[in-house]
């Protein structure tokens, strides 16, 4: 299965971070992982094998036109920015149970998340005061901070996916997945397996302009609502990191990738934090200050 990495040159050192968590993480989830590139070279950044490289302009119409311009509209993609990048894995059966299925999908669906929609980002702060590695007390200690905080956003976005109890549409490993009945901004951005028709309607709208910003498409995305057959579960499968905050590195990106002996990209990097996960602070360790 293609996994489609959308990124650009400048991140390309957290695109090789993705690709290397999953591959570590998840050893056995069997993507072929697409990177788009237009100056730079990868090959001298990527250590991985299950990567192909895909030369394009750095517009993001032409990137993700690139990405999928071979593959077929029905069949099923794993959809991975280089934003969005795992830190733990929490259910390995059910993610390999999601793949296979996803693998196997008809046309009546439109993509499988895995985080819980209903669960709001958490963002803080990381101190020079803190261990250099967290324990489960430290990890509580620094989840409770005035400064790490619920992403407090409009929440209207999770009322119809909250509005009541109901049964999943479908289960895999016993894990229950519920019809999306919000907007399909909602987890647009996060791990997902979808398909390239899916995410055609989207970054090749004749409504964007022909080469637009990310800035021009968020909003893009937050103006269209259509009917879509997307699929969330009521528990996180897998915790993400924000890697950037506002084109700065987050500094918990940054440590993991000096864990995973990568080279970080040329930016500045910031103490800010932002991760998905319905499981407190877990997976964040080794700081180094």
């Amino acid at each position: 299965m293609k996994g489609i990495v959308l990124s650009f040159d400048p991140h390309l050192e957290i695109a090789n971070l993705l690709v290397e968590t999953y591959n570590q993480l998840w050893p056995d989830c069997r993507f072929q992982f697409r990177i788009p590139f237009t100056d730079r070279d990868p090959r001298a950044i990527f250590r991985a094998q299950n990567v192909e490289f895909i030369s394009t302009p750095p517009d993001i119409r032409s990137t993700v036109k690139n990405l999928l311009c071979d593959l077929p509209e029905q069949e099923f993609v794993f959809w991975c920015i280089d934003d969005r990048y795992p830190i733990e894995i929490f259910e390995p059966a059910v993610l390999r149970a999601v793949r296979d299925f996803a693998s196997d999908a008809g046309g009546d669906v439109d993509s499988i998340k895995l985080t819980d929609l209903t669960v709001e980002g958490i963002e803080g702060k990381l101190h020079t005061t803190f261990p250099r590695r967290l324990t489960r007390r430290w990890r509580r200690q620094l989840f409770r901070r005035p400064d790490t905080q619920r992403v407090e956003n409009d929440k209207t976005w999770r009322q119809r996916e909250e509005g009541g109890a109901r049964e999943p549409a479908f289960r895999l490993a016993g894990q229950g997945f519920f019809r999306q009945l919000g907007h399909p901004k909602n987890g647009f951005y996060m791990p997902q397996f979808t398909t390239p028709a899916f995410l055609k309607q989207f970054f090749l709208a004749s409504a964007l302009p022909l080469k637009y910003g990310i800035r021009e498409f968020h909003h893009f995305l937050l103006s269209k609502n259509l009917e879509h057959k997307s699929y969330f579960p009521n528990n996180f499968l897998l915790s993400v990191g924000e890697s950037t905050f506002r084109g700065r590195l987050s500094m918990v990106c940054y440590e993991q990738m000096l864990k995973f002996g990568l080279l970080p990209p040329k930016i500045e990097v910031v103490r800010d934090y932002k991760i998905y996960s319905d499981r407190g602070l877990a997976g964040i360790v080794e700081l180094n200050s």
